[in-house]
């Protein structure tokens, strides 16, 4: 059972692989129980885990922090790779555009592209004041995964985070965001969940200008690009040694005892158990397996000191 922000309602049978559309069923079962102004409560026999309870009065309470952060001067970008017409990834494109005032206020989302993606998509993107880059000179497939990173060449950037166009803009990242840039340190890297247990993942990290030495295009021509996992191989085996371990810090709700520098986030998880880096489908709905059969309760010593209550970080 899915409710999305206007309103529309759609229902899944089964869970399958948590990859399927939302779709009308007879088998499909829902109870809805108030929960007043505080958000939506919802109590599904298969998927209670979904969009159990929406702390809106705390979100609220986020972005009005976000807007009160400092303004800034700097060239400040967020960057995807996009390629084909999958609405999982078009429509997140899309959908992050559409966030980004709300979340990121003063940054510019960036997507590379190729000619596989759809002329209204990228039309509709650029509406939103996206910046569009083609012809990277880098094939898509699982090369396509490395297009994002190419932002850490371009020397009119002064800050760069890099997403993923299934995941979701939301207040937890850019609030760890702004710990990593009043840190003032090269290198972010963002763990939400116990599945991001290595030192860089894909689409949740980020650098400041010439914190990625020896060009990163170079390297990336050098590194194997066709096989399963093989953007995640390549920050972890490749990038990863060349960064000064002590110019870095990560937000870390899970795995901050295995990695240096790593510090809890500074928002509490809501209990619709949103993560930074959380996979959607095309209608906004969330990839059930994530929150089903992986986030659990973090470990203490990933929490605040202060909010040890924070039991999902």
């Amino acid at each position: 059972m899915n409710v999305i922000k206007r309103i529309h309602i759609r229902g899944h049978d089964e869970r399958g692989d948590g990859y399927g559309g939302a779709k009308k069923s007879p088998t499909s079962e829902f109870h809805f129980r108030p929960q007043g102004e505080a958000g939506y409560g919802i109590d599904s026999s298969k998927h209670t885990a979904v969009l159990r309870y929406m702390d809106s009065e705390v979100e609220r309470e986020y972005i009005e922090m976000i807007n009160g952060l400092p303004k800034s001067n700097e060239k400040r970008v967020i960057s995807f790779g996009l390629y084909g017409d999958d609405p999982r990834y078009t429509k997140g494109a899309i959908r992050n555009a559409e966030l980004r005032d709300t979340y990121f206020p003063g940054w510019t989302l960036r997507f590379y592209v190729d000619g596989t993606v759809p002329s209204d998509v990228i039309n509709e993107l650029e509406g939103l004041g996206s910046e569009i880059v083609k012809d990277n000179g880098l094939k898509a497939g699982v090369g396509g995964m490395f297009w994002r990173f190419l932002v850490a060449d371009d020397e009119g950037v002064d800050r760069w985070i890099i997403r993923d166009a299934d995941s979701r803009l939301n207040a937890r990242d850019r609030l760890a965001v702004e710990e990593w840039i009043e840190s003032g340190v090269c290198v972010h890297s963002v763990r939400d969940h116990p599945n991001h247990k290595r030192a860089l993942n894909g689409g949740m990290w980020g650098g400041k200008k010439g914190c990625v030495a020896g060009g990163m295009k170079g390297m990336i021509f050098k590194a194997d690009r066709e096989n399963y996992n093989a953007d995640q191989k390549f920050l972890n085996q490749v990038l990863w040694p060349l960064i000064d371990k002590g110019d870095q810090i990560s937000h870390d709700s899970y795995h901050c005892s295995e990695f240096k520098n790593s510090r809890p986030f500074p928002t509490r998880r809501g209990e619709n158990l949103q993560h930074v880096g959380q996979v959607f489908m095309a209608d906004d709905s969330p990839r059930v397996g994530d929150l089903e059969y992986y986030v659990k309760n973090n470990p203490p010593g990933c929490r605040p000191k202060e909010h040890q209550d924070w039991t999902y970080g």
